[in-house]
């Protein structure tokens, strides 16, 4: 009976979200060359709250250790017989990988041009030294709280009362991409794309703690990375 009287709860929540974008949709005043970094602070609260403290509260109220590296809903999409990938060259990959962002971006705006983007969200991004650690809070925010949320909380909620992980697995991820809509249609589809990645890394590598490193790894390239490597630092 909890988790049902929780999904619906969520239900409605999740309507709310995906009806208005976000329910902490940020406002602030916006000047020619003003820095971005009070935006990008009330972002990463907003998604602390938004996201992340739900998820906390209803995995405590489903009776669920919110600390615990794995839970059913997603060790139930990978069969018992099935190796689990190894923690060590998913991270190495992780630090080649931005590495390799940030050269090829690099490269790219020394010859002026610019790195292929999928979504949009100028308004977040660095434009001087003092947007960095602003950048950096948000990506952590996001990692954490989106993930928790939409990769441990929600398809486990929505397991426990259809008996069906995949389709937890599958409405957790459109609702991912959903709250994304801001960054346009490109940006939701990837989003909702990196969403089922995400949720097949968790079950290959039975840690939500790694589809947390990975998605905060996303969003430093997206948010840290690329800009520094256009010249952000240098401001």
């Amino acid at each position: 009976m909890v988790a049902q009287t929780l999904l619906a709860i969520v239900a409605v929540y999740m309507l709310a979200i995906l009806w208005r974008g976000r329910t902490f949709r940020v406002r602030l005043p916006t000047r020619p060359g003003r820095s971005p970094a009070r935006r990008m602070t009330a972002w990463a609260v907003g998604l602390a709250v938004s996201f992340g403290l739900p998820a906390l509260v209803g995995l405590v109220l489903l009776g669920q250790n919110p600390l615990a590296a794995a839970q059913p809903a997603a060790i139930a999409l990978v069969p018992d017989d099935w190796p689990r990938l190894p923690i060590a060259p998913l991270i190495l990959g992780m630090a080649l990988g931005t590495l390799a962002n940030a050269a090829i971006t690099h490269v790219l705006w020394r010859r002026g041009r610019r790195a292929f983007q999928i979504g949009t969200f100028p308004d977040v991004l660095p434009k001087t030294r003092e947007d960095i650690l602003p950048a950096i809070a948000l990506a952590i925010s996001a990692g954490i709280s989106e993930e928790l949320f939409f990769r441990l909380f929600l398809p486990l909620l929505i397991a426990l009362v259809s008996g069906s992980a995949l389709a937890g697995t599958i409405i957790a991820a459109l609702c991912f991409g959903g709250v994304h809509r801001y960054q346009g249609w490109r940006g939701v589809v990837a989003t909702t794309l990196s969403g089922v990645a995400l949720s097949v890394l968790y079950g290959l590598t039975n840690s939500v703690w790694m589809a947390i490193a990975f998605h905060i790894a996303i969003d430093i390239n997206a948010l840290v990375v690329r800009p520094m490597a256009y010249g952000a630092w240098r401001a």
